[in-house]
């Protein structure tokens, strides 16, 4: 071969033309997958539901739209809350017990980045189903519930501690039936998530306010008062017999309040009480429940002597003839109430017994022998109010007739003194009783003859009057 001749580089010169092509592809793959991955939006991964809702492939934003829009719908279905057995407690709709989270309802769905999506691409890649539930709070009203499922579940049977015949019998509580509280919002989310239109509210037994153990600490008599009442005026003691049944056994633990008139109840012909008399602004009048004022005094004097804490006590317009001035405590639904609290250690009981003209009321309890209360009143005072006469005409002329008796003014301050073997350590201060009075209403007759209408001189009862029972 000529050393002055070439070899000729064919090959070696098409190489390098297709190794440069391919960097020059490459370069533009890369390229435009950076250039994608730069502009590629973050969406949910695909064949991905929130309930029913298919979020699959959307933009988060996107996922969170749709599911309000779900919401908004679903929010309106009725739901029929029930009790087990099927009663009706409420009938209301899921925005009234549920609250979409629509943030957190599509954050548990998982993320698809570009490369899972340019992944997706690829031979035999499908994916599969993934389903969550809607992040939903409850917002529904607990104890409106509570409230309106306990008027229809059996009721509490409530402890009682009584003395009879010289001993003390004491009956258990019987519990009766509750909403569960703390399941209720689970049980309403499961149901709801399920597609029930009836929710069954979860019940259990109600706890027992007096457990068997605090009643057998009631084990004798801590202290008693009796007051006399006229045998002969029937319709006033059947209002004391009433009104002692609904007080006789009742229990209160340390801490607990006896208010009269939420224990008592409004007093009505229908719930058993009759017209007996009554004072009304300083004047004896009548009114239904007449005579309950003996069983708040009475009740009230053996509380003081059971050192009990006096919450809450008022005195007549006028003294009362059963008690000593400043001894009484008056009752009159609405306005005057009789509330006492326990603040011993241990519980008591109120035993109330009605007998032939005596009415005894005993705290029972667990008994200090160290203490002892004696009750004393100071600085008594007392006025007259005088005679105010009315003209009849229906009365002859000269007639002279009393139509309100009256009765004087008083004022006095009572104490509790509080004896420790012997030693007084307390000394109460239960207030200044002022007793107001009324004048003696005299009607003397302008008319020329008797009239049947008589009864029409009374002074007209004003709306702001305050009944107390005597």
């Amino acid at each position: 071969m000529d050393r002055g001749e070439r070899r000729p580089l064919p090959v070696f010169l098409g190489w390098r033309r297709w190794f440069w092509a391919l960097v020059v592809l490459l370069a533009t793959v890369a390229g435009g997958l950076v250039l994608s991955a730069y502009r590629f939006q973050e969406r949910l991964a695909p064949n991905t539901f929130v309930g029913p809702v298919p979020v699959g492939e959307l933009t988060p934003d996107e996922a969170r739209r749709r599911v309000r829009v779900w919401w908004e719908t679903e929010k309106l279905r009725p739901v029929r809350l029930v009790l087990p057995g099927g009663s009706l407690v409420a009938e209301t709709r899921v925005s009234q017990l549920l609250r979409l989270d629509d943030e957190a309802s599509v954050a548990q769905v998982p993320v698809q980045d570009f490369w899972d999506a340019a992944a997706r691409w690829l031979p035999g890649q499908k994916p599969e189903k993934r389903s969550f539930e809607p992040v939903l709070a409850f917002v529904g009203d607990v104890a409106r519930l509570k409230r309106e499922a306990v008027k229809r579940l059996p009721k509490t049977s409530p402890a009682r501690a009584f003395l009879r015949e010289g001993r003390i019998v004491r009956r258990p509580e019987a519990p009766g039936r509750t909403l569960d509280g703390d399941s209720l919002p689970d049980t309403i989310l499961a149901s709801l998530r399920d597609g029930r239109d009836e929710v069954e509210l979860p019940v259990v037994e109600a706890p027992k306010h007096v457990a068997d153990e605090a009643l057998e600490q009631i084990q004798e008599v801590v202290a008693e008062f009796s007051t006399r009442f006229p045998r002969s005026n029937k319709p006033r003691n059947t209002n004391i017999r009433a009104a002692a049944e609904k007080i006789d056994g009742l229990v209160l633990l340390p801490g607990d309040r006896f208010s009269f008139n939420e224990t008592v109840g409004k007093r009505t012909i229908e719930t058993g009480f009759k017209e007996a008399g009554v004072y009304v602004n300083g004047r004896h009048d009548t009114g239904v429940g007449g005579g309950i004022c003996q069983v708040s005094t009475t009740l009230y004097n053996a509380a003081l002597l059971a050192d009990l804490k006096i919450v809450r006590r008022s005195n007549h317009s006028l003294p009362v003839p059963y008690v000593p001035i400043g001894r009484d405590a008056a009752v009159s639904y609405g306005s005057h109430d009789l509330v006492l609290e326990n603040t011993g250690p241990t519980p008591v009981a109120f035993s109330i017994q009605v007998g032939s003209g005596v009415l005894h009321v005993r705290v029972l309890g667990r008994k200090d022998p160290g203490l002892k209360v004696r009750i004393v009143s100071e600085g008594h005072k007392s006025w007259d109010r005088g005679v105010k006469t009315v003209e009849d005409p229906t009365l002859p002329a000269g007639t002279r007739r009393v139509v309100e008796k009256g009765g004087k003014g008083h004022s006095v301050v009572t104490y509790r003194l509080v004896y420790r073997d012997g030693v007084l350590v307390r000394r109460d201060a239960l207030g200044r009783s002022y007793y107001k009075g009324g004048p003696q209403i005299v009607a003397v007759g302008t008319g020329s003859a008797p009239s049947a209408s008589t009864i029409a001189q009374r002074a007209p009862r004003s709306e702001s009057a305050e009944t107390e029972s005597r």
